[in-house]
């Protein structure tokens, strides 16, 4: 009995691998293609929290041309965008670290991982969209850091961000129902 329990303390819950087997699962070439994916993942949080700044300093209505009597609408749509691409990334970064770790990284879910921050954007901008059409009640008041904190879940939680754009979707459009009774 006291072996099963020192087996059970020398395994890594998490993995299920010995704790002295810290050699990688994966050969050369798909640790080369996970430590790209890697540095691609950081990149895109560095830039998308440099926008975010550039936003909130405003200097970046100047790099876009925007003019100033739509720079506050603008400021707001970057910040929706920005804060749920963050939001999709930060999502992407949880889930690659464990499939990594556990070892079913799969070279067939790349583009997942690649489009989920873009399309985590595209929602929380949406959701942005229809909170400003007072489609969505948030019940606060839309300043930058309420805008952010939605614009971060909206991305985060982008799959139950889609289900509720459904259900707003069937109230706008009705349903398509096909059962006759």
């Amino acid at each position: 009995m006291s072996n099963n329990i020192s087996e059970k303390v020398d395994i890594d819950n998490t993995d299920g691998r010995a704790r002295d087997n810290v050699k990688s699962r994966y050969d050369d070439l798909i640790k080369k293609e996970i430590w790209q994916e890697t540095a691609f993942l950081i990149s895109l949080v560095v830039i998308c929290l440099g926008l975010l700044l550039c936003t909130w300093t405003g200097s970046i209505f100047h790099i876009l041309c925007i003019p100033e009597p739509l720079q506050l609408q603008a400021k707001k749509y970057l910040y929706f965008a920005l804060s749920g691409m963050l939001g999709g990334l930060t999502f992407g970064m949880k889930y690659f670290y464990r499939v990594v770790a556990r070892g079913w990284w799969n070279q067939d879910r790349r583009i997942w991982r690649l489009m989920s921050p873009i399309i985590s954007a595209i929602i929380a901008l949406m959701v942005g969209i229809l909170i400003e059409a007072s489609f969505i009640n948030t019940g606060k008041i839309l300043n930058g850091t309420t805008i952010i904190s939605i614009g971060f879940l909206s991305g985060y939680f982008a799959d139950e961000a889609v289900g509720k754009m459904y259900e707003i979707a069937n109230v706008i459009f009705g349903t398509n129902n096909n059962n006759k009774s």
